[in-house]
């Protein structure tokens, strides 16, 4: 299994090297071309983080008079998040936008920062990041993984979303066939909430839901609007159970390929992308929550309170010995 895996990973890694012309040892430009920035995710074209790349792309080729060229690959053309990470790990990527997944399969001990309701907000998120517990989490990936974690880029909060059955308390979830991500985090947690978990890779969750395999799934209105869940998904729960956030990380190659003087210009561009992405962010919700209503979308009010109880009083008991001893309190009770 581990040789499948690593077998993909380098099949992707190679191709990534094709794709943005470059030769696995250097990747660097002749004098009279420009230098190659290659940023990955898995998100699509129609999310609000893949517009706010585009105008990262422009401020480069802005900041450094065209002598860095950025390249995006989005919708997982280089492959999913663990395989665009490994990307950085091999040189055959220089960025990666992906979700907060990576820290719990690296560093597993943090890996609360994708458990429901630990977060009341973005402002509390973005303290959090930004200060000592944010950076003991960057130290222990560039320990463990070998790659850096920078800005944080806010995603809209996650949904419970089902083919037709409406959600209004926790209770109401019993036995209901749940689509969640590959991750303990979630599996754990939703089963906490009464669910039946079913994990299934993001590629195979449309079918599952259509054909019944799945009943319900959660994720942000971006990614049920732009991955057409709404045509088989019918009811939107108000839980808004996690406020994610994308993570912008860097490789080795960010250090090695480009100067102090190009790494300095690239900060500044990809900071300036950042601030407008989550000034952004909002107002997006609000469109791709008109958009599923007009699709015939219903939206569901749910008890909130009901739910965050049982993530506090359920979900940290189920991690002793993985999660550092009291991280779900200290973020949650943290000002």
């Amino acid at each position: 299994m581990k040789i499948t895996v690593f077998l993909q990973t380098f099949l992707v890694a190679l191709g990534a090297m094709f794709m943005a012309g470059c030769s696995p040892e250097k990747g660097e430009a002749s004098q009279d071309e420009p230098k190659i920035l290659r940023i990955a995710y898995t998100m699509g074209t129609s999310e609000l983080i893949h517009e706010s790349a585009q105008r990262m792309q422009e401020l480069v080729k802005q900041k450094t008079g065209g002598r860095i060229e950025v390249r995006l690959y989005p919708a997982s053309q280089l492959g999913n998040d663990q395989q665009v990470i490994e990307g950085l790990k091999l040189r055959s990527i220089d960025a990666a936008i992906t979700g907060g997944a990576p820290i719990g399969w690296y560093t597993p001990e943090y890996g609360v920062l994708e458990a429901p309701f630990v977060w009341r907000d973005y402002a509390h998120a973005q303290r959090v990041w930004d200060g000592p517990l944010g950076h003991e989490i960057k130290d222990a990936m560039f320990a463990k993984a070998k790659v850096r974690m920078h800005d944080i880029w806010f995603r809209g909060p996650r949904y419970l979303t089902t083919t037709d059955r409406k959600i209004h308390h926790p209770d109401d979830l019993n036995g209901l066939k749940l689509r969640v991500p590959e991750l303990d985090v979630y599996m754990k947690s939703w089963r906490a909430f009464g669910a039946n978990t079913t994990p299934v890779p993001f590629s195979d969750m449309f079918m599952a839901l259509k054909l019944g395999v799945a009943e319900g799934q959660e994720n942000p209105l971006a990614t049920i609007y732009g991955n057409n869940l709404h045509e088989v998904q019918k009811c939107i729960m108000e839980t808004r159970h996690l406020v994610g956030f994308f993570i912008f990380f860097t490789g080795d190659s960010w250090e090695a390929r480009f100067t102090d003087e190009e790494r300095a210009l690239l900060t500044e561009a990809r900071i300036e992308a950042k601030r407008w992405h989550n000034q952004r962010l909002e107002e997006s919700e609000e469109e791709f929550r008109r958009k599923l209503i007009k699709a015939g979308v219903e939206f569901v009010e749910v008890d909130r309170d009901a739910f965050r109880e049982i993530a506090k009083s359920k979900i940290p008991p189920l991690f002793d010995g993985i999660w550092k001893p009291g991280i779900y309190k200290e973020i949650a009770n943290s000002e």
